[in-house]
């Protein structure tokens, strides 16, 4: 029996993908759970137009990176902080990068895809990377400096 997977499967098949399966497993597991659904010609039609879509979404989002990659690579973020003995009160974090990114590049990037190690606590240059895409990564550089007539 043929059928289209709903959802993944472990040991089975990710979601949309078509799998042949044995009768009874097929029509007494994975039918009743909504698990899959019968490979008619129709659902197997629709099953290619949505991965049409999925693929074409996917090329646009990297496209997407990549072009926000080239607006942010090798720029330098200058942030100001009150400091003492080259290091700073508090620290950079990766959600201040963001906003930072944000409002000077007009790039969204989520706090969670700066990646630094430690929060950034002393003065001086410093490289962040930052993930726009699995496969898209940009660096760029942050600088801390002192603030003055504090």
């Amino acid at each position: 029996m043929e059928v289209v997977l709903k959802q993944d499967i472990p040991g089975l098949g990710k979601k949309g993908q078509l799998v042949t399966v044995k009768d009874g497993y097929g029509r007494n597991y994975l039918l009743p759970r909504g698990l899959a659904v019968p490979a008619t010609k129709g659902v197997i039609r629709e099953q290619e137009s949505l991965n049409v879509a999925k693929k074409e979404k996917a090329d646009r989002d990297l496209v997407e990176a990549q072009a926000n990659a080239a607006k942010i690579k090798g720029k330098k973020l200058v942030f100001y902080a009150r400091s003492g003995q080259g290091r700073i009160f508090g620290s950079i974090t990766p959600q201040e990068i963001a906003n930072k990114i944000k409002s000077t590049y007009k790039v969204n990037v989520d706090k969670r895809k700066v990646l630094i190690d430690e929060n950034l606590k002393e003065l001086g240059t410093h490289e962040v990377t930052v993930q726009l895409h699995p496969q898209v990564r940009a660096k760029l550089e942050v600088e801390i400096r002192a603030e003055v007539g504090t």
